[in-house]
């Protein structure tokens, strides 16, 4: 799979700007603030429908305008179809397939791409926010059914929080049974979300591992899911009467709080490194090696289960961050897939066998380097 034709129209710093890919590497170089990683985060995010940088679809689309618009011819074992998606400051955003107008949540696996930033340091280190969006992220890729599961879960809690905030900390006999209404709601979504995380986890820990051995050998490297205490969470058999009885005995802080603090929402994906947990054991190489092989991971695991082939390669300004070891790795790791999208400061900064064809990005125009 490969993107042959990107186009934004007012995104971020690109008011238009349209760019031919061929296979093999493309290298977008360009001083800091310049738009290099903005057109890269376009492709993110036509992949997942959301940006690797912000929360905030608004953000996304440059100053003083309504809208912005990514396009996407993407070509897939000869086929090609055009994907666009219109982000609105205001209002819903829309998508199209083919130049038919679908659902936003449709362009789901029509681009499939894999980003390596310098901010997945944090999903080693950092947040356990970070670490359920890379797994969520990785599963709902492959496993298109647990998207409508983790959105009726999302919709859920929503809605049992604004229960709880409705009268904090005084609770009614009546409220109490409506919560318990949403009660069962949750768990029988909790349960099918974290044993859907569960299932995955056993598929996702093992290729993990078989990555960092090629980047660090000798280490043993393991994923396990958790709550957000530190227990580890029972076999799908088991949950149900776990959940009923974690929620029993946070009912009061929930009241308190006015707000879910027991479910999938507030779990974390454990990183452990040699029987340690990463988060709080690792080395600065020792995570960067981590972050990688989490990334790398993904996209063995979209070679091998997706009928789309290979995904696009997408490495956002991380040889600046990488020591010469490292980058020689990552260099041979991502060597044989279809495309490969570079971004740098500095041209140095880029292995040579990777300068096949290289842009220029300025204040958010793109040519061709030495131009």
């Amino acid at each position: 799979m490969r993107v042959r034709e990107l186009q934004l129209h007012h995104f971020r710093n690109h008011q238009d700007t349209r760019v031919h890919l061929g296979p093999g590497v493309t290298v977008f170089v360009g001083s800091n603030g310049q738009g290099k990683t903005n057109l890269v985060e376009a492709i993110g995010y036509l992949a997942y429908q959301s940006s690797h940088r912000v929360s905030a679809d608004k953000s996304l689309v440059e100053a003083n305008e309504d809208q912005a618009v990514i396009r996407a011819v993407v070509e897939n074992d000869g086929r090609r179809v055009d994907i666009a998606c219109e982000i609105n400051a205001a209002g819903s955003n829309r998508a199209k397939v083919g130049g038919k107008a679908v659902p936003v949540g449709q362009l789901a696996g029509w681009l499939r791409a894999v980003l390596f930033t310098p901010e997945d340091l944090a999903v080693v280190r950092g947040e356990p926010a970070g670490r359920r969006r890379y797994l969520d992220q990785t599963m709902s890729a492959l496993r298109p059914s647990t998207v409508s599961l983790m959105s009726d879960y999302d919709r859920v809690v929503k809605q049992r929080n604004a229960l709880l905030k409705s009268n904090r900390g005084r609770p009614t006999p009546e409220l109490e049974n409506t919560l318990r209404g949403w009660d069962e709601r949750l768990i029988e979504l909790a349960v099918g979300y974290t044993t859907a995380r569960q299932e995955f986890i056993r598929q996702l820990s093992p290729v993990v591992a078989e990555v960092y051995a090629v980047i660090a050998p000798g280490n043993d490297v393991g994923l396990s899911l958790e709550t957000s205490s530190g227990d580890v969470l029972p076999d799908a058999g088991q949950l149900a009467a776990w959940y009923a009885e974690a929620l029993a005995e946070a009912r009061s802080d929930e009241w308190d709080r006015g707000m879910t603090v027991v479910g999938p929402h507030r779990d974390d994906v454990t990183i452990a490194l040699n029987g340690l947990p990463a988060r709080t054991h690792s080395s600065q190489g020792e995570a960067w090696s981590l972050a990688l092989a989490l990334r790398m991971a993904q996209a063995v695991l979209f070679r091998r289960e997706s009928h789309s082939g290979d995904p696009v390669m997408i490495l956002d300004d991380v040889f600046a961050e990488l020591d010469r070891a490292r980058r020689a790795t990552l260099e041979r790791l991502v060597a044989d897939y279809e495309q490969v999208l570079v971004t740098a400061a500095v041209w140095e900064d880029i292995p040579e066998s990777l300068r096949e064809v290289a842009f220029t990005v300025d204040a958010g125009e793109v040519s061709p380097r030495g131009r």
